[in-house]
Formats: C-alpha cells, structure tokens, sequence
C-alpha cells in the first residue's frame, strides 16, 4: 500500500500586521464551532479556489455548476456579512477584473484602490512574495486608461436577493 502525499502550507506574519491580525482573529475561534485554524483557512481557500483548481484539472458539467454554487454561496454569504458589518449599500461598490489576481475597488464616492494598497503589510512584511507585479513594469498606455469609463455596474443576483431576505436584509 502506498502512503498519500501530504501537501504543507505554513504561514508566520507578525501579530501587529494586518494578516497577524487576521490569524489571531481566526484563532479566537469566532464562531463558536470548535473548528481548528487549519479546517477554517482550508474551507475557506475552498470556498474561494476549488472551482478554479478543479476547472484546470478538467471538471465540467454538473459537478462543476454543484461545486461552483457551493462556492458561490459560501462566498455570497461572506460578501453579505462584510456589507452589513462595514456599512456598504450592494448599489455602491463596482468590482474590475484587473490581471495578476488584484481585485479593483471603486464605491462611487471614492477613488479605485486595490487590495494591495488597503493592506499595510505589504509594504513592511520581509516574506512579501516575488510573483507581485513590479510597478515599473506596468505598460505605458495604462496612463491613459481612464478608470471610471472601465467600471461596471455589476447586477444583483438573484441569489443574492434572496440571501438578503432570508436574512431581513432587503
């Protein structure tokens, strides 16, 4: 009989960086579900990268669409929770594909801002990864690319709109 391979992740982030913070609140348990951090941060990679891994790997069909909608409503579900505890109405806040895996932020009273700029530790953390995309090497024409004409307005799901009201939410 042959053993399995056991894939190894570890992660160290100081405890006052915006991801040490993160871990700590993981760690707190604060769900009450006596879920260890490792069971939390694999449901959670998941729930955001499974359907994307399994697609490469060549899944199609009905076990894609149930794995993408389990995804999509645990991350649905995530999208809900974060609305509610920051304050943030479903019509304010447009979303941009952008390369390199960045997501692009714009609400309609501020400027677009990525991830990478809303979280400190990328500018003080030694481990930051190599794969991250040089600012010098961005091309000339995005000086002309004008970020308000490339915003969408994304629709609400209908999904969504029931998520919402089986919570009271709208």
């Amino acid at each position: 009989m042959t053993d399995a391979k056991l894939q190894r992740i570890s992660i160290k982030r100081s405890e006052d960086s915006v991801d040490g913070r993160v871990i700590s609140y993981l760690q707190s348990d604060p769900f009450n579900q006596d879920e260890s951090l490792t069971e939390l941060v694999i449901s959670t990679l998941k729930a955001y990268w499974l359907p994307l891994a399994l697609f490469n790997e060549g899944v199609r069909g009905e076990k894609m669409r149930q794995i993408g909608i389990v995804a999509i409503s645990k991350l649905e579900a995530q999208i809900s929770n974060i609305r509610r505890i920051c304050g943030i109405d479903i019509d304010s806040v447009y979303v941009t594909p952008i390369a390199n895996h960045q997501i692009s932020i714009a609400t309609q009273n501020d400027k677009t801002s990525t991830w990478r700029e809303i979280s400190d530790d990328h500018s003080n953390n030694s481990s930051q990864s190599n794969a991250q995309t040089n600012e010098n090497e961005i091309d000339e024409d995005d000086d002309d690319w004008d970020v308000e004409a490339a915003l969408m307005r994304m629709p609400k799901p209908e999904e969504l709109r029931d998520a919402n009201r089986m919570m009271g939410l709208g």
